[in-house]
């Protein structure tokens, strides 16, 4: 049964109050003994005059007091007709409407043409579906980006309020989620129906550019369910705000070409970019900003729909954390016009190299520093591994261990700490390396954490003559060896080697192999679980490399006798490119966490006074934020998680003598940069658009759905009238029977 069905027939069953009256008119009649006296013969024989007169007032009296009654039940119980039924509600909800406006506020919607963009185009059509609304009509409000934000989550009445909402609705530099906001329509409208029963029918009033981008997900199986549910509950009006063809030129991304900055030396960057259509717009100039300022700029010839790649320069001059905006020419669509990069300029690279056996680290060290020179960029301290609980890898910008026979928890626990704040991990596998152990500590995940190296360690290889291969040179690890035969990369040779296993469900990828199909270098990257730790950790740790060989020689085969060596790799000429190569990938998470996608959580440290924990965050429209530190690993960490903006993020401890300083970048998913359309013969019928049910000459005016006739107004019409009424005779008679 209809619940509202039942609730109204309830409220109808007050109507039997009307007899209330009548019976109180009978109660009172049995409550008296009637007794014959001589001076009331006198009295009844004067009232018999005027019985007949007296009996159809009081009777009039009595039957507009029910009347009173009953009508109110009937106002209570909301009842409606429906235009071309015979009351064909009894017992229904009331015959007001809701509509649920879902405005589409990705940054596509601010591509704009004769200077109104599509959002612009989305809030007049909604601001005339709310004024052409009936008296009585209830509107939510849906704003479709990132995530669906109910703006009005119940039904509003009020059509003032429900266009100032509309009005403030500004874009959202992210990519709209068909998916969420589908599923946001149907609670909506299933909560409506349940919590407001005089909103009978239902109307939903999409409103959208139709970026494939979006819409594309649109096609999936759970959206069509979802579609099928709320068909059942309301009309679906969908409203198409793109344009067949646009003009648009985006940066869509910018990578440094240097592992690491260092003051002095030339920075040069790779940019990205693109346009949908070069007929109209054949060029444009891309400025380079640092810290504000104009240092270089560059003329881009675009070409339709293909990515044009430059390379841009500068030099700083002091260490430190730098902003850096790379800037376009104002166009159509202006959000991707802009890109931001914050970068760390260190006088030198720290570097911790830890084994069992320290003498062997000298391979290593060469390696990773050629000139060993006090002016070198890089810094490297060689350590036992014994000292791993006694040394802050948190001071270090990347970490090689290489042949480390075993990890204990203890141990296992601080590498872990390293990692998850973006701190790269490279190991180096030998003859002293424990399958066992590292299985069980640093390839074992958690509930809380997963594993540090995603891997199966297998154990040595049987002794044989091995090569490397790089395949295709995919991988950014081997790309410099591409048709570089002198590199010797593929006559490394190798006679044993460290057999481990890539798991089906591992983030990890092979980024060289043997030519036995086993893989010679593994990259992975740290994900922190974000359901777990999304208010204090980032998501994206920092790189885990593995290789499969020894870094040094001493790693040898005693199966045979004498025991002979596993490869000559770290004399070899691949071995110092593979492992600046390593360097760079492991120290690429510290750019990586810098610079942040909206949404994405930035975690910082105090530095310096340890004592003010607080910490001031102020957002790229320069209105700020206090963030709370808390002390971890001796020391204090803050996060922040309302990366709602597209810019530079500033920060600035709350001490006395602390200054601004650059923190981490924000930029958009460049995804929305891409306006094609999605082919709208793919989509579900009920998402296709169209503003059929809608009369266009009155712009927003419903005339699919029936109009119906509430009697409920009515009914309390009625009764005001019959107070006033009964007043008057109460009155009347009151004062004839005096």
């Amino acid at each position: 049964m209809n619940p509202f069905a039942f609730s109204s027939a309830t409220m109808l069953l007050w109507g039997l109050a009307a007899l209330a009256p009548i019976l109180i008119h009978l109660w009172n009649r049995r409550r008296y003994r009637e007794t014959d006296w001589a001076a009331m013969k006198f009295l009844l024989s004067a009232m018999k005059k005027n019985r007949r007169r007296i009996q159809v007032e009081q009777l009039l009296l009595l039957l507009v007091r029910c009347a009173i009654l009953l009508f109110f039940a009937i106002a209570l119980a909301d009842i409606s007709c429906t235009g071309g039924t015979n009351f064909a509600n009894f017992g229904g909800p009331g015959s007001a409407t809701h509509t649920v406006l879902v405005i589409d506020h990705s940054y596509s919607m601010a591509y704009g043409e004769e200077g109104q963009t599509r959002l612009d185009k989305a809030k007049e059509m909604a601001r005339r579906i709310v004024n052409d609304a009936a008296e009585g009509d209830g509107f939510t409000l849906i704003a479709m980006g990132r995530t669906a934000k109910d703006i009005i989550s119940e039904p509003a009445f009020d059509p003032d309020d429900v266009l100032r909402e509309i009005d403030q609705i500004e874009i959202d530099p992210g990519v709209a989620v068909a998916d969420l906001a589908l599923a946001q329509v149907e609670g909506t409208l299933r909560i409506a129906s349940r919590d407001f029963p005089r909103l009978q029918r239902a109307q939903v009033c999409l409103l959208t550019d139709y970026g494939a981008t979006t819409w594309e997900s649109g096609i999936s199986q759970t959206n069509e369910q979802l579609l099928k549910k709320i068909e059942e509950m309301a009309i679906v009006r969908a409203f198409d705000l793109g344009q067949p063809t646009t003009t648009n030129s985006a940066i869509l991304s910018v990578r440094p070409l240097s592992p690491f900055l260092t003051p002095g030396e030339p920075a040069r960057f790779r940019i990205e970019l693109s346009c949908d259509n070069a007929t109209e717009l054949p060029s444009q100039v891309v400025q380079m900003l640092v810290d504000g300022k104009l240092v270089s700029q560059k003329i881009v010839p675009f070409v339709d729909n293909q990515l044009v790649s430059i390379e841009m320069e500068t030099v700083f001059q002091e260490p430190g954390t730098h902003s850096i905006e790379f800037h376009l020419d104002k166009d159509l669509l202006s959000t991707d016009n802009h890109y931001f990069v914050v970068v760390e300029v260190k006088e030198q690279l720290r570097i911790a190299c830890l084994a069992d056996n320290v003498p062997s680290l000298k391979f290593l060290k060469l390696a990773l520093d050629p000139t060993d020179s006090a002016q070198s960029s890089v810094k490297i301290d060689t350590l036992s591994s014994s000292s791993l609980l006694d040394i802050d890898l948190l001071g270090y910008d990347a970490v090689y261990l290489s042949n480390v026979a075993r990890f204990a928890p203890d141990e296992v626990a601080i590498l872990r700490g390293y990692v998850e704040r973006g701190g790269g991990l490279v190991f180096f596998l030998g003859d002293h390396v424990n399958a066992a152990n590292w299985n069980a500590s640093l390839a074992a995940a958690t509930p809380q954490a997963p594993a540090i190296v995603p891997l199966k360690f297998d154990g040595p290889s049987q002794r044989g003559e091995y090569f490397l291969d790089p395949r295709d040179y995919d991988h950014a690890m081997v790309q410099p060896f591409r048709g570089q035969q002198a590199g010797g990369l593929l006559t490394t040779p190798v006679w044993t080697y460290y057999r481990v296993t890539i798991p089906e469900d591992s983030p990890a990828q092979a980024a060289l192999w043997f030519g036995t199909g086993d893989p010679a270098i593994i990259t992975s990257r740290y994900q922190t679980p974000a359901e777990e730790t999304a208010k204090t950790l980032p998501q994206q740790g920092g790189k885990v490399i593995v290789f499969c060989l020894p870094a040094s020689t001493a790693s040898v085969d005693r199966s045979v006798e004498p025991p002979a060596a596993w490869t000559v790799f770290p004399t070899w000429p691949s071995f110092p490119p593979l492992v600046q190569e390593s360097l760079a990938q492991a120290v690429s998470s510290q750019l990586d966490r810098r610079n942040r996608q909206l949404g994405d959580v930035f975690e910082g440290v105090i530095q310096g006074d340890l004592g003010a924990n607080l910490i001031e965050v102020i957002r790229p429209d320069r209105q700020s934020s206090r963030i709370e530190a808390t002390a971890r690993d001796e020391r204090l960490y803050w996060s922040f998680d309302r990366t709602n903006q597209v810019g530079i993020y500033y920060a600035k401890s709350l001490s006395a003598d602390s200054k601004k300083i650059v923190e981490f970048a924000v930029n958009p998913d460049t995804r929305e940069s891409d306006l094609t359309r999605v082919a709208i013969d793919t989509l579900p019928i009920g998402l296709q658009p169209g503003d059929h049910g809608f009369d266009s000459a009155g712009g927003g005016q419903i005339s699919a759905l029936p109009s119906s006739l509430e009697l409920f107004r009515y009914a309390l019409i009625m009764v005001l009238g019959l107070l006033f009424l009964e007043s008057f005779l109460a009155y009347r008679y009151g004062a004839a029977a005096r």
